[in-house]
């Protein structure tokens, strides 16, 4: 259905701003309000302090948490959304979000970050086609310094339990070369913050390059 445009919009010299989905659909998606917001994992709750989950990292040694922002609420349409997106590897759909992923990285980000994306690995790639954190970065410069190790038979992060995923193992290496990461800022991007796992090895890792910061930014949570 076409957008209905006015007399004063035609001669405002604007750009049309493509819509991917209908205003209905787009009403399913939840966006998580600055101050309701978890300041450790960016999880939507009434409060701005820890959540239970971030209260339990640091119990458990984390001593720096990464303060992760998260977009949108992990709901029901965000999962029909990565269903579409992820699991089946439609790339149209990364244009949903495009836009208003990278606009909130360079808003919050924008000076003195290195923006590392999650990897994924060989086989999954190779499937799928594309990494799905990578497809929604369009305009902003991006380092892909780390990669997966290459796990025999290993089972997908979206196949495992909480319990599974708090135990899985170091499955990042570096892979940047001869690129200097030390003193510096690091933003790492992902779609999804479920247990914060997966995140948190990958900061654990930079952590040994002599990184100053690492903090991270998700589509949702």
């Amino acid at each position: 259905m076409f957008e209905r445009l006015s007399f004063a919009w035609l001669f405002s010299l604007k750009k049309i701003q493509k819509k991917y989905i209908c205003e209905e659909c787009q009403k399913n998606f939840v966006l998580i309000q600055n101050e309701e917001r978890c300041q450790g994992c960016g999880r939507s709750q009434k409060k701005d302090n820890l959540c239970y989950d971030c209260i339990r990292w640091k119990r458990n040694g984390e001593k720096e948490l990464l303060k992760n922002r998260a977009l949108f609420v992990y709901n029901a349409a965000m999962q029909n959304f990565m269903e579409g997106y992820k699991f089946k590897g439609d790339y149209y759909w990364r244009n949903v979000f495009q836009g208003k992923f990278e606009q909130n990285i360079h808003y919050y980000y924008n000076s003195g970050w290195i923006y590392v994306p999650v990897p994924v690995d060989k086989a999954t790639l190779a499937e799928r086609g594309f990494n799905q954190v990578t497809g929604l970065l369009q305009s902003l410069p991006f380092n892909e310094i780390l990669q997966m190790k290459d796990f025999s038979a290993r089972t997908k992060q979206s196949h495992k339990t909480r319990k599974q995923r708090l135990e899985t193992q170091q499955p990042f290496e570096y892979s940047g070369g001869d690129i200097n990461i030390k003193g510096k800022k690091v933003l790492l991007l992902d779609d999804v913050y479920t247990t914060g796992r997966t995140l948190y090895y990958a900061k654990e890792l930079l952590s040994t390059k002599g990184v100053r910061e690492v903090r991270s930014f998700t589509l949702a949570r």
